[in-house]
């Protein structure tokens, strides 16, 4: 039996992006959509079925210049580690939609985060550090798909739900309380004769307000690619990446250093294997992304494993 490796809408991941030499976008510099959730499989929707998966990525970045955080003034720079795991449920019914596969699925995500940022004091720069756990922004996601012999591809519409931990300030924050909605479109081509793969995913992110501090992050745009080749049964193997653009500038009384605008691209390797336990499909991929070309957005690099399991 062979199974084909699916996307499952995962964001899982907080993009913590990009460098800059003065203030960031995005409040934060955090996107409610996470960057890296689509590579290999990124058009797919699965068979009829029951799917669960684990979600985990790690992140480390810094940015230097003076920064708002939180309504924070920072002056000599941020960096942050940020770990965070979730759990995403896929359920793809029998019944058919518009001649496509219907998928509903939701992501619950918990994290970690340690940030230390600077304040100059004369010629030196005092240090605040904080850290800690918490739940973080629900993802609820709607998709249809279609396969039409080697192309697949879907829309998509999900959320971003305000519902991790959250404190006004320098605040270890796992959420965002921040509102949003992301659509968008996410294809794959299967090339047979070559074994090539090629994955594509566009969309654009709606942010809403963070009424706690008047800060209106502005809208977003990102792509995610991913061309792989199958070097074994199951296993693809190839090059990743994201590129995002932010559409607008940052507003609001909280928007304290201006109307900022960001952007990133990332370049790394990653796989995907499909395999069979049992009788249980199995699906695992490993994903690692270096940036490059950031502009008031965090400068790092961020490590991606994910399994899914069918029922």
């Amino acid at each position: 039996m062979r199974v084909r490796p699916c996307f499952l809408g995962l964001i899982a991941i907080f993009p913590l992006l990009g460098a800059a030499p003065s203030a960031i976008a995005d409040e934060y510099s955090f996107s409610s959509y996470g960057l890296g959730g689509a590579a290999f499989g990124a058009g797919v929707t699965p068979p009829p079925g029951t799917y669960v998966s684990f979600v985990s990525g790690l992140y480390r970045g810094k940015i230097d210049g003076t920064i708002n955080f939180g309504g924070v003034i920072l002056t000599a720079g941020l960096k942050a580690d940020f770990f965070q795991a979730a759990l995403n449920g896929l359920y793809v019914p029998e019944r058919k939609v518009l001649g496509g596969q219907l998928g509903l699925s939701v992501t619950v995500p918990v994290g970690y985060i340690d940030i230390e940022g600077g304040v100059a004091v004369g010629p030196v720069a005092a240090i605040r550090q904080t850290n800690g756990w918490g739940l973080g922004d629900i993802a609820p996601r709607l998709q249809l798909g279609w396969q039409h012999g080697s192309f697949s591809h879907l829309v998509y519409i999900q959320g971003a739900l305000p519902t991790g931990r959250y404190d006004i300030g320098f605040a270890p924050n796992i959420g965002l309380n921040r509102p949003g909605i992301d659509t968008g479109w996410a294809f794959t081509f299967t090339d047979k004769s070559t074994k090539l793969q090629f994955n594509g995913a566009l969309g654009v992110t709606f942010n809403f307000e963070n009424e706690a501090t008047n800060y209106q992050s502005g809208n977003d745009f990102h792509f995610e690619w991913a061309i792989g080749r199958e070097i074994a049964q199951g296993l693809v193997v190839g090059i990743v990446g994201y590129d995002y653009r932010q559409l607008n500038g940052d507003s609001g009384s909280g928007a304290l250093l201006g109307p900022f605008k960001g952007s990133v691209d990332a370049i790394g390797a990653g796989l995907s294997y499909t395999t069979l336990i049992q009788k249980t499909p199995l699906v695992l991929n490993l994903r690692h992304y270096e940036e490059f070309n950031a502009e008031r957005r965090m400068d790092g690099r961020m490590t991606i494993f994910s399994g899914t399991v069918r029922f």
